[in-house]
């Protein structure tokens, strides 16, 4: 997966403070999205949100 596109979606989702807003932003669904902070977090080794429904 693109690093720098899931770096890009990673701020987006801070800033828009949802997955779903940070999706719609990038025209991907928010599993989609979801899988970008993973594959992220993945390469960091570290956990970079809190997840809650």
């Amino acid at each position: 997966m693109d690093t720098l596109l899931s770096m890009r979606v990673f701020v987006a989702i801070v800033d828009e403070g949802s997955l779903s807003a940070a999706a719609k932003r990038f025209s991907i669904s928010a599993p989609m999205a979801g899988k970008h902070l993973q594959a992220l977090e993945a390469r960091l080794g570290a956990r970079l949100m809190v997840r809650t429904t």
